[in-house]
């Protein structure tokens, strides 16, 4: 397993290597974290869903699949979609 720095900057988010240092936070600790714990470390919310993503995906466990939802005309189209 790598360290905690060296994820952080595979999913381009460096930046918050001290601070996870800071909390104690090492490779033993990803799999419990959640978004709360993401949030009270003062990681906006766009970093935090990176985070969870990159770490589903450290155990192993293919990214929940986006859901489909029906848009204003009937079709569906994924739920993320930007209605232009």
């Amino acid at each position: 397993m790598q360290t905690i720095a060296e994820w952080l900057a595979s999913i381009g988010l460096a930046e918050y290597a001290q601070r996870f240092a800071e909390n104690y936070i090492d490779p033993s600790v990803l799999p419990d974290l959640t978004d709360q714990d993401l949030k009270d470390l003062g990681i906006p919310l766009g970093h935090r869903k990176k985070m969870l993503r990159a770490i589903v995906e450290l155990q192993g466990r293919p990214p929940a699949s986006r859901k489909r939802r029906p848009n204003l005309r009937g079709k569906t189209m994924p739920s993320d979609a930007i209605l232009r």
